[in-house]
């Protein structure tokens, strides 16, 4: 009993990054909802990698430039919309996938930085950076492989049951954020 409370948990800067965007309900909705709008449309290798520069880019930008903007309302708002898409599963919006995927990752890694303590070393900053990537994107590989299988199912219901799931969670997110409680 002693030894193993003697092993704690040592969380460090790539698992502060890893766990980061599983923890933000804005992020979260927006990772699923996009993850399932590129396993709907079926080119995730195409969508996967426009993702991953696209994220690279806003990491950049966010490291650069600071806005004042309020990037949780516009996370919620962007994943309300892509989970809409989702459930109109529109065949006209399949060329504009990219446009959105584009969109998602610049809000991600714009969106997504660690608290920045005096004597910060950059290498810390980069491992956090580099835990909430692979989350990012890991997260959003799996959601699409999943549904890319699902969407053959009872002609991609499921995927659309779902995306009106993210759909309310979103709205109520958005609700609570601009409830005075």
């Amino acid at each position: 009993m002693i030894l193993l409370s003697s092993f704690s948990f040592i969380q460090t800067w790539f698992t502060q990054g890893l766990l980061h965007p599983l923890q933000t309900p804005s992020h979260l909705l927006l990772i699923i909802s996009i993850g399932f709008l590129i396993g709907q449309n079926g080119r995730l290798v195409k969508h996967l990698s426009l993702l991953v520069f696209s994220l690279i880019v806003g990491f950049i930008l966010n490291h650069n430039f600071s806005l004042k903007w309020d990037f949780e309302l516009i996370i919620l708002a962007y994943a309300l919309i892509i989970s809409l898409f989702v459930v109109l599963k529109l065949e006209q919006i399949k060329s504009f996938v990219f446009i959105f995927v584009i969109i998602c990752g610049l809000m991600l890694g714009f969106d997504s930085s660690p608290i920045v303590i005096p004597g910060l070393g950059e290498n810390s900053i980069f491992n956090w950076l580099a835990g909430a990537a692979i989350s990012i994107l890991g997260v959003i590989l799996l959601l699409s492989i999943i549904a890319l299988f699902l969407r053959h199912y009872w002609n991609g219901i499921i995927l659309r049951v779902i995306g009106s799931w993210i759909a309310t969670s979103a709205l109520f997110t958005l609700t609570l954020q601009f409830a005075k409680i």
